[in-house]
């Protein structure tokens, strides 16, 4: 992890995290993006947005304010549910469920702040198989536009939103931007759907080996982020972990 986090280094010129991970250990508002620190037995490299920027200061302003549109109208969504439910239980004599306010209703806004405020780079190394579950109303696909050398294939998901149905009533749900790299000794992935919304990525090396030598990366967050780390990491230096 150390040797991939140096090879991520061109990509990353940004701060360290102070040790609560919370801001820049220098408490410089200037840079954009922040990364915590690799702590040991850890398989991902976290960069999150710098809270001190008024950049980044101004968009969560933005969030916040749509958040707390979508959380009045869950409350007032919930207070007529309750009404219904009330005068039903006098007609009838049964009680019904009602659906109470919770982080959920924070809807797509809270869910695509998070995701936009930071990239997750998540890295698997040495295992014959590689599966990924997706949820998303995209199913992913092999770039066009991205290019990795070295890559046995490169997959992506575009940041979308899609419907699910939880309870009675159906939610919008927001699927952050994805991308998976492959490396080594393993076959092209496919894509496979599971279910409404719901897909599988799997690559395989197709045999067994002590001595396979594999690298999954599954980068997953702000798209743009993710395009520049893509753009900008030494490629030639990851490859050097597969021999």
């Amino acid at each position: 992890m150390a040797a991939l986090r140096a090879a991520l280094a061109p990509a990353l010129p940004f701060p360290d995290t102070d040790d609560s991970g919370s801001v820049p250990a220098n408490n410089s508002p200037v840079p954009l993006w922040m990364v915590r620190p690799l702590q040991p037995g850890e398989r991902s490299i976290e960069v999150m947005a710098n809270p001190l920027n008024e950049i980044n200061q101004a968009r969560a302003t933005r969030a916040m304010a749509q958040i707390g549109a979508a959380i009045d109208a869950a409350q007032k969504r919930a207070e007529l549910q309750y009404e219904r439910a009330i005068a039903e239980a006098k007609r009838t004599g049964r009680s019904q469920e009602v659906d109470g306010v919770g982080l959920s209703d924070e809807g797509v806004a809270g869910a695509r702040i998070d995701a936009e405020a930071h990239v997750t780079i998540d890295a698997e190394f040495n295992h014959p198989s590689y599966r990924y579950a997706v949820e998303s109303s995209v199913a992913p696909a092999p770039s066009r536009l991205t290019a990795v050398p070295g890559a046995v294939a490169v997959v992506t998901v575009p940041s979308n939103t899609f419907r699910t149905r939880m309870g009675q009533r159906t939610e919008e749900r927001y699927c952050a931007a994805e991308t998976i790299v492959f490396f080594g000794a393993l076959a092209s992935p496919e894509v496979r759907e599971r279910g409404e919304n719901a897909f599988e990525v799997a690559a395989s090396a197709g045999e067994s080996s002590a001595t396979l030598r594999t690298l999954a990366l599954r980068f997953r967050g702000n798209e743009v982020l993710i395009a520049e780390i893509l753009g900008k990491t030494d490629w030639n230096q990851v490859q050097e972990l597969l021999k």
